[in-house]
């Protein structure tokens, strides 16, 4: 049995996704784990259409993930979660894409959120004594794992074994915390 409860390889019906989402909605982790479960293949394909390169297509897909979370108050449910997810990923691949395109070669690896990225070390102090400040353990070590370290999503999912659905919700719910509090940037 998969986190949706359903046997592996068996698709989730449209109905099922939207409840899933209101579910999410509510605060319900499991629910998320659910929706990445039954959505990941298809996002990771309409990315990797676009970009042709599958470890971008896994940084992408996380970041869709995480559009998805912010923008789910604007979704309406109508049976179209599966193509509403799979439209982010289209546009944030192509934006990626077009971005590569513009900017040509590059040597710099830059991920959604440029946390630290500040030369000023008195800066980078200020954001690390923020999350110290508002942030609980997990969350600390998600934030600074990935803007601080560059560790993928999925490698810390599997470090703190926990699942990846789990640690993108975790990661974009640290980012509204510190937003709020000022001690971020916006992202994308």
């Amino acid at each position: 049995m998969g986190v949706s409860g359903l046997p592996r390889g068996e698709t989730m019906t449209d109905k099922r996704l939207d409840k899933l989402v209101r579910a999410f909605e509510k605060g319900d982790e499991s629910a998320f784990d659910a929706l990445y479960e039954a959505t990941s293949t298809d996002v990771y394909y309409t990315i990797l259409m676009v970009l042709k390169d599958p470890s971008l297509s896994e940084d992408i897909m996380q970041d869709t993930y995480m559009k998805m979370i912010e923008s789910l108050p604007k979704y309406q449910a109508k049976g179209e979660f599966r193509a509403w997810i799979k439209t982010i990923a289209k546009r944030r691949a192509l934006n990626v894409y077009n971005e590569r395109k513009r900017e040509g070669p590059s040597d710099a690896d830059e991920g959604p959120l440029s946390l630290l990225s500040s030369e000023d070390a008195s800066e980078k102090r200020f954001y690390l004594e923020e999350l110290m400040r508002i942030l609980d353990e997990e969350e600390k070590e998600i934030v600074i794992r990935h803007a601080v370290l560059g560790e993928k999503h999925k490698t810390i999912a599997k470090t703190i074994n926990r699942p990846l659905g789990t640690v993108l919700w975790k990661y974009q719910n640290a980012l509204k915390k510190l937003r709020r509090e000022g001690g971020a940037p916006d992202e994308e």
